[in-house]
């Protein structure tokens, strides 16, 4: 048995109405129809089935049963107040709802077009009035997050004892680690690994980050070039991004492309 509460929460005042006035307001998610005029549930028909007899008081094999169904949906009307409606949508160990009747209301608010999953998302559109949060999701995502930061940070302590790997990262991200010391490569991976960490890890456990970073390198250099997405050495066509450009340079047939833009490189150098 596992409690899991979630909050249904109203819209912020954004309106010529005074704030008291707004709070005090009584407001309801009622039932809406698809675009193919059936009415927004939430649940699929084999929920309906599982959830819905012991409300109803009436068997899914009876004749009656889609139309119940449909009937309990049109007719649902869940009030919100300011300060939220608390549900609990936690599952026993079978699986089965703790709460059937807050599981059904919480699967009805996701399916609803005027709500949206979290207050971030509620955006100008005055269509969306109601937001969910839910505490053990922002939390598993605050964890995640600083698992990442974490990760990101490991990566960039391991990049400042190895400068031809620091060179390599520099380059993706667009710098000539060339016109720089190395107290400034350093200062320059610590502040991306903090405005991005899952980006700069990404980069760092590329496991084709030489190749990506050649490529880069020679992009800025001109000895290659790029004609809209494709990537060119002369006439022969690496690809038509950058991830076909790195298969192309890995392939062993195409090696002497590959000594060539190195080459290219050096002389340049």
């Amino acid at each position: 048995m596992s409690s899991h509460l979630i909050t249904i929460n109203r819209r912020p005042n954004a309106t010529n109405l005074p704030t008291e006035v707004y709070n005090e307001a009584k407001r309801k998610l009622g039932s809406v129809f698809t675009a193919g005029g059936d009415i927004i549930r939430g649940l699929t028909f084999a929920e309906q089935k599982q959830y819905l007899p012991e409300i109803l008081g009436i068997s899914p094999t009876d004749v009656d049963f889609s139309r119940k169904c449909r009937e309990y949906f049109l007719n649902l009307n869940i009030d919100v107040p300011m300060g939220g409606l608390d549900l609990e949508v936690g599952l026993d160990e079978d699986g089965h709802p703790l709460n059937v009747i807050d599981f059904i209301k919480y699967k009805f608010a996701c399916a609803h077009p005027f709500v949206v999953a979290d207050e971030s998302e509620l955006g100008a559109s005055k269509r969306h009035q109601y937001y969910i949060s839910d505490t053990r999701k922002e939390l598993k995502e605050a964890s995640a997050n600083l698992v990442v930061r974490k990760d990101a940070y490991k990566e960039y302590i391991k990049l400042s004892d190895n400068e031809d790997r620091m060179n390599m990262v520099l380059h993706v991200y667009g710098f000539d680690p060339k016109t720089m010391t190395k107290d400034e490569k350093d200062l320059q991976l610590e502040e991306l690994q903090e405005d991005n960490p899952l980006y700069f890890l990404d980069i760092c456990k590329d496991k084709n980050l030489e190749l990506t970073a050649l490529i880069n390198e020679a992009l800025s250099a001109e000895a290659l070039r790029r004609v809209g997405n494709s990537i060119l050495d002369g006439d022969i066509t690496l690809g038509d991004s950058m991830e076909e450009a790195v298969l192309f340079l890995k392939d062993k047939k195409n090696s002497n492309v590959l000594t060539a833009v190195k080459a290219k490189l050096k002389a340049f150098a």
